[in-house]
């Protein structure tokens, strides 16, 4: 385990440091002499002051740490930098032993998923993750596909130019970024100024209303578009699917895209149910 790439901690029921490997230290940037400590508790004081969400990091462990559960999660560093997280419990014969954390350095990784304008999952993302939202097992809740689409983008190009589009676009990715991560759902910029977002509910009517929020939020941006008549804002038109159950992913997408088109025909900035 010394020569993994991977960092690794072993820390037994008295929250001691049973072994952490050198690509441990070398992630969470660890002095010698800490190390030596061997008090798990100590460590963790350390290494929350380089997190961008310590709260979250610290309660996951305690949460978990004498558990038989496994786990699995991201975590974001101030630097910039975002590694795996995943936790094993050891036993012996009839109780919990110790338990394992490896830590992986994802960062690369994750930035060739993410669109690099609007902080969203890029289209390699979605040709991954969508098929596997829209075909997966039923879990009882109500999923929902929506696609996004800028409402006379070309038009704003032309009048405010493409350094302004890029700032309509920058916002409108933050936008959906906060929305999907509220609702634990997925937003993809699958196109030039057309987005994707996934979700689940519990039922139709919280999804209609999760996607009419996001359309009055753009609405209320306060944009100005004099391109975009009548509205004379930016604005966007929503093609969506509410279903439940595994689906047909590309039949799925093919129903969202033509309920998108009759919302632009329909007058755009409206909400057109597949």
């Amino acid at each position: 385990m010394d020569a993994l790439p991977d960092g690794v901690l072993l820390t037994n029921t008295e929250r001691q440091v049973v072994y952490c490997n050198p690509a441990f230290a070398r992630h969470w940037s660890i002095p010698t002499n800490l190390l030596e400590v061997a008090d798990d508790t100590l460590l963790l004081r350390y290494v929350k002051d380089q997190l961008l969400d310590p709260a979250a990091f610290v309660q996951e462990v305690e949460r978990i740490n004498l558990t038989s559960e496994t786990s699995q999660d991201e975590i974001s560093l101030k630097d910039g930098r975002l590694l795996s997280r995943r936790s094993v419990p050891l036993k012996d014969p009839s109780a919990f032993a110790a338990r394992l954390w490896i830590f992986t350095d994802v960062t690369e990784t994750e930035y060739a998923r993410t669109d690099a304008l609007c902080g969203i999952s890029n289209r390699r993302a979605y040709a991954s993750e969508y098929p596997q939202f829209v075909e997966g097992a039923d879990d009882g809740l109500m999923r929902s596909v929506g696609i996004l689409d800028i409402d006379n983008f070309k038009a704003y190009n032309d009048q405010y130019g493409h350094a302004a589009g890029d700032i309509v676009l920058r916002q409108i990715g933050a936008l959906l970024r906060h929305c999907a991560l509220a609702q634990d759902g997925r937003a993809y910029r699958i196109g030039g100024e057309e987005f994707l977002l996934v979700c689940k509910t519990q039922g139709a009517s919280d999804a209609l209303a999760f996607f009419e929020a996001l359309r009055i939020g753009i609405l209320n941006m306060q944009l100005p578009h004099t391109g975009n008549p009548p509205h004379n804002m930016v604005t966007t038109s929503i093609g969506l699917s509410i279903f439940r159950g595994p689906k047909q992913s590309l039949a799925i997408f093919d129903r969202v895209d033509a309920a998108l088109y009759r919302a632009k025909h329909a007058g755009r900035n409206i909400i057109e149910l597949a």
